[in-house]
């Protein structure tokens, strides 16, 4: 997964001297719904021997918001923060479970199109997940771990400042419970353009 990335980064790396040219938004916001498929089947349970894992990938739903501050028509900043929940039944139990994360890093775009734009980012920060068992007397357990979402995304303009985020899909490592766990997280939503880099 990676590797691909890295691909994927030296094409954008290497786009056309007509591309860089490209006018770009200094800044854009982005807000929507987002999805991941957490990678938990193999994770030991906090709440019972650990020798004893989860057994199973659960799905979580929530939302996502990012800022990201162009440098010029290809290279940029992103913030990003999300919320994911969900009550997957794991060993016999609901598990209401939140899982935040905050995490930052660069971004590369092509901008050969005026109305299309694919994006490439590697992100990299903080992550915090909480689960607690209602049906066992609301015990709960709660961890932080290092967090990385590489991937990218689709843009498409729609009018004035606003585009749509057509899609925006990650793999989303995170280590919680002593285990790492490889997830997938896709996002939709809509961007608010704003500004000129004048590049």
């Amino acid at each position: 997964m990676i590797q691909k990335f890295l691909i994927i980064v030296s094409v954008l790396l290497g786009i056309s001297a007509a591309g860089l040219a490209q006018n770009a938004p200094r800044m854009e916001i982005f807000g929507g719904f987002s999805f991941a498929k957490a990678g938990f089947s193999s994770t030991n349970s906090p709440f019972f021997l650990s020798a004893v894992p989860f057994g199973q990938n659960f799905d979580l739903r929530g939302w996502e918001a990012s800022v990201s501050e162009n440098v010029d028509s290809w290279f940029g900043v992103t913030q990003e923060f999300t919320g994911l929940y969900g009550n997957p039944r794991l060993n016999g139990f609901n598990h209401n479970t939140h899982l935040y994360s905050f995490l930052s890093g660069p971004r590369f775009s092509y901008r050969h199109n005026e109305r299309i734009t694919p994006f490439a980012h590697a992100l990299f920060g903080y992550d915090e997940i909480s689960m607690k068992i209602p049906a066992a007397g609301g015990i709960a357990a709660k961890d932080q771990s290092y967090g990385m979402a590489l991937g990218g995304g689709l843009d498409v303009k729609l009018h004035g400042v606003f585009a749509l985020r057509l899609i925006q899909a990650d793999y989303y490592m995170t280590q919680f419970f002593g285990k790492t766990q490889s997830n997938l997280r896709l996002s939709a939503g809509i961007v608010i353009q704003l500004g000129r880099t004048g590049y």
